[in-house]
């Protein structure tokens, strides 16, 4: 994978690029923010490993920047450890987020988890409601009446999760277990997660016509599949 490095402790972002180089990474340093906006523009990254605290823009302005154009995986490795920061973060965009101090065998466990999902190919395509929503499996796209919206890795993945088992509803804690298991996801980040969702995909924002809630229970994907 091709993983760029956007923290300004020049130790730790060394000592990263040490650990992805012999796991086989290509790896991209930088220690400001700007810097990594001009390298996502031009190259062709994978996995974003993320500080927030950077010295000339705040990490969570720049996720929001970076989600206007893409939807590259973004992992947050920050001081910041209060809980509605990092759910914060999470609605902002972010895939995953450690706490420092950290392990890199952590980060370089969750990066092969990552890399897993990456390389997964699906020739299937799904469509819903009479065409007005439609998956393309294989180049992970989710068009919403004819146009293209972004999703990151997580919303994607519940989402893909949810949609191959309708007949199903989930607890928060069992879509953690089934498909965030990779993270330090929590019930609420779920609750983030499909609130941006539906925020992206509902063509009718006071209706949501594919993912019901069921108070109390937990998720299910109800779209009409097309034959």
């Amino acid at each position: 994978m091709r993983v760029l490095i956007v923290e300004d402790y020049q130790k730790i972002n060394d000592l990263l690029a040490h650990y992805l180089k012999q796991d086989g990474h290509h790896v991209v340093q930088t220690m400001k923010a700007f810097d990594a906006l001009h390298i996502l523009k031009h190259q062709s990254i994978d996995v974003i490993l993320l500080d927030l605290m950077l010295p000339d823009m705040q990490g969570e302005n720049l996720i929001k920047i970076i989600r206007d154009f893409t939807s590259v995986y973004i992992m947050v490795i920050s001081a910041k450890i209060d809980v509605e920061g990092r759910i914060n973060t999470i609605a902002l965009g972010a895939d995953d987020y450690l706490t420092k101090p950290f392990s890199v065998e952590e980060v370089m466990a969750r990066l092969k988890n990552v890399e897993k999902r990456l390389t997964t190919s699906d020739q299937t395509i799904y469509s819903f409601n009479q065409g007005q929503l439609k998956i393309i499996l294989e180049s992970r796209t989710v068009m919403v009446e004819g146009h293209t919206i972004s999703l990151t890795k997580d919303e994607y993945d519940l989402f893909i999760y949810l949609i191959k088992h309708p007949s199903r509803v989930f607890s928060r804690d069992e879509l953690i277990t089934l498909v965030l298991s990779h993270s330090q996801a929590y019930d609420r980040v779920i609750d983030t997660h499909i609130k941006a969702i539906r925020h992206k995909i509902d063509v009718d924002p006071s209706h949501s016509s594919y993912i019901k809630t069921h108070y109390g229970i937990g998720y299910q994907f109800v779209g009409q599949k097309d034959a």
